[in-house]
């Protein structure tokens, strides 16, 4: 592991490299993954199931999650989007449609003033990030608004959207760091079965360490 600063550089030198191999992929490539994406999360039972539904605006090349977003609405389940606040403060505010937005910190598209704040006991949660791990690990942006955020609220299911090319075999973890449930990427699905991490993809299950 070494010492703290040594993991802390770690990771950020990660996230860079990421981040920069994510803005090198094409318009196209990012909407054919994303798609792929959303249509693995939208034929899930967790979708089926759920009646609210944390979402992201995506920013840059994140992989986009608008068509989530629009099936949703359309779907009758309330959706809601977070804005940041001065400090560490994060929360969710629900949206009757996706172009209650504007452009918020961090140049990241949030719900207007005008949308009701809510706080779900239960809800399904798409999170963002740079890179992942397939044991359900995540690093963010740096900032720690969803770590804080699922500390507070530790019942909410917590799904990731992210592209194979944004995955790692282990990722240094720090305690605040908090695991996702399911990771959805363009090729497969890993998920917690148990007290282990699973992948399926092409239709069948198996052990991360199969994969790797």
């Amino acid at each position: 592991m070494g010492t703290e600063k040594e993991v802390l550089s770690r990771r950020q030198q990660l996230r860079e490299r990421h981040r920069i191999l994510r803005e090198e992929m094409s318009e196209t490539e990012v909407r054919k993954k994303s798609g792929r994406i959303c249509e693995k999360l939208l034929a899930s039972d967790w979708y089926a199931a759920c009646d609210v539904l944390y979402a992201y605006y995506p920013l840059g090349k994140e992989p986009d999650s608008l068509p989530v977003i629009e099936r949703a609405l359309a779907d009758g389940k309330t959706v809601a989007l977070p804005r940041t606040g001065e400090g560490s403060a994060m929360e969710f505010y629900r949206i009757t449609s996706a172009k209650q937005v504007a452009e918020g910190r961090f140049h990241v598209m949030e719900p207007l003033f005008s949308c009701p704040r809510i706080r779900a006991a239960q809800a399904l949660v798409l999170v963002p990030g740079v890179v992942f791990d397939a044991q359900g690990g995540r690093y963010g942006y740096g900032k720690g608004y969803y770590d804080r955020y699922f500390a507070r609220f530790p019942r909410l299911r917590r799904v990731a959207f992210a592209y194979e090319n944004q995955m790692e075999p282990e990722l240094d973890a720090l305690k605040t760091d908090v695991r996702m449930e399911r990771i959805y990427t363009e090729e497969a699905v890993f998920y917690i079965a148990g007290d282990s991490f699973v992948i399926q993809d092409a239709g069948r299950e198996r052990s991360v360490a199969d994969r790797i």
